[in-house]
């Protein structure tokens, strides 16, 4: 899906300014890198919230309309500030992509599969739930999916076990665990317990 945020140019810098934006219902944002100068803009943070809404939140590519200025054929939100109290949008940063050169994001990594370790109950626990991907903006991965349909009772996964889709390179400074497999506790029968169950002679 090809998303598009609408933004203006803005003149003035600072709380007051930042506040007369916000009065008229939008919110103050800055557009940076890729070679390109800095330019104050306003957003409609209505726009902002369908962006993260979407399936790749924080890291959704779009191309950005400035009114009065460039259009950014590919571009993402780098920051967001919002309210302590009232969590409405304060300031968004805006980052230029290069679409043909990799950047680094977090994506989440997600479980899939019921295995040995969980139909013999061992217990499962899931360690890293985001890992730090470099690819091109338009094979940035909503999540990357770790399959543990044949985790074994007491073994794990760890970062270098994952597999990734043509593109994508996992960036990890140590190979930590992703998800871990507990040994399956087995609790024996024993005489006494049958002998406990049974109702003492001359009772019922």
């Amino acid at each position: 899906m090809s998303l598009t945020l609408e933004a203006r140019r803005r003149v003035g810098t600072g709380k007051g300014a930042g506040r007369r934006i916000r009065s008229n219902g939008l919110a103050p944002a800055v557009l940076y890198g890729h070679g390109g100068e800095a330019v104050n803009l306003a957003v409609d943070p209505r726009d902002v919230k369908r962006i993260l809404a979407t399936e790749h939140g924080m890291n959704s590519t779009f191309t950005l309309s400035v009114n009065g200025g460039e259009t950014v054929a590919v571009a993402k939100i780098a920051d967001l500030q919002k309210h302590p109290v009232k969590r409405s949008l304060v300031h968004v940063d805006l980052l230029r992509l290069d679409p043909e050169r990799a950047l680094e994001v977090k994506v989440p990594l997600n479980l899939s599969g019921v295995g040995p370790a969980q139909k013999m109950g061992a217990r499962i626990r899931h360690v890293t739930r985001e890992i730090r991907v470099r690819c091109k903006p338009a094979l940035i991965p909503a999540a990357i999916t770790v399959d543990t349909s044949t985790l074994e009772p007491a073994t794990s996964v760890k970062l270098a076990d994952v597999k990734v889709a043509p593109g994508l390179e996992l960036v990890y400074s140590h190979n930590a665990l992703v998800v871990e497999a507990g040994p399956v506790v087995i609790v024996a029968k024993t005489e006494t317990d049958d002998k406990a169950k049974k109702p003492a002679k001359g009772k019922k």
